[in-house]
């Protein structure tokens, strides 16, 4: 798979993930046709997850999109459906040192196999004092040979939100390329990203005249609860460092309205999720039934 068809695919199937999100057919736990205590309940009496919880599957159209491998609330794996094919996916690997995630890799998968020439990104996370990251890693490698390596920073406010990365990639020992991802909260919410793109000196200066922006506006958020904080949030930033427009995944509640404006000419891209809820506020489908999140009890 080329890089540019790799991206393309994925980035694309990912914002399908994020329009809508429905719950089970293949699992009644959680199911609000079946349940009768859950938010568009049509009667039943499948029992509900009244306790601890973490995110299992999403199901689109009886299809698995995403699945979160865990032994209790430890996320040993991830793996998302591609749109390249049936058979494709992207698994996302974690390691864990002394309780924390220090390395999540993310490589191709066909038919259960590595292909040849397939691109796979390692990052590795290393964390300040306080738990907060301050410094990550990213060798992208195309097989088995090098591609670009990435360094990334962390700037925090005063209440420990994150609200700017800098990456700077590096072919061999040159300092080629940067991203900055300017993080706007309001509340426990990530509300805005602008990402400034450009190029950099030999040693890593940004040239800023080079720069495109993006900007994701996540305007409207819920008052319920995102699944994706039963998961760790460390991995979510590294899945949005791959994707950006995942880091409303990071958010305490859950997207509702979007939009994300890319450089002129092209147009904006806006969005609408809509939600039904299970009684312990945590969403379980979209109103189409068409898109399902399943969880497991802890």
């Amino acid at each position: 798979m080329t890089k540019n068809n790799f991206i393309t695919g994925v980035a694309t199937l990912l914002l399908g993930f994020m329009f809508s999100c429905d719950n089970t057919t293949a699992d009644p736990i959680n199911n609000t046709l079946n349940n009768p205590g859950g938010s568009g309940s049509s009667g039943g009496s499948a029992p509900t997850i009244t306790g601890p919880r973490i995110l299992h599957k999403v199901i689109a159209n009886n299809v698995t999109n995403q699945e979160y491998v865990t032994t209790g609330n430890v996320l040993e794996k991830a793996i998302f459906k591609e749109a390249s094919g049936p058979n494709s996916f992207l698994v996302g690997t974690v390691t864990y040192t002394s309780g924390k995630i220090t390395r999540v890799k993310f490589a191709q998968e066909v038919n259960g196999a590595v292909p040849t020439n397939s691109l796979s990104y390692d990052y590795n996370i290393t964390y300040d004092s306080g738990g907060k990251i301050n410094y990550t890693t990213c060798a992208t490698m195309l097989g088995t040979m090098p591609n670009f390596n990435s360094e990334y920073t962390y700037t925090y406010d005063g209440s420990g939100k994150m609200t700017k990365i800098v990456e700077k990639k590096k072919s061999g020992t040159t300092y080629t390329h940067f991203i900055n991802y300017n993080l706007t909260n309001t509340g426990d919410n990530i509300t805005k990203l602008v990402t400034e793109n450009g190029i950099t000196s030999s040693t890593g200066v940004p040239d800023m005249s080079t720069a495109m922006s993006y900007t994701y506006n996540f305007s409207t958020y819920d008052a319920k609860i995102n699944p994706y904080n039963t998961l760790p949030k460390t991995f979510f930033v590294m899945w949005s460092l791959l994707h950006p427009n995942n880091f409303s995944s990071l958010s305490a509640n859950n997207l509702v309205n979007f939009n994300i404006v890319y450089p002129a000419p092209a147009p904006a891209i806006p969005g609408t999720y809509t939600y039904l809820y299970d009684t312990q506020n945590y969403p379980v489908s979209d109103q189409t039934q068409t898109q399902k999140y399943i969880y497991k009890a802890l």
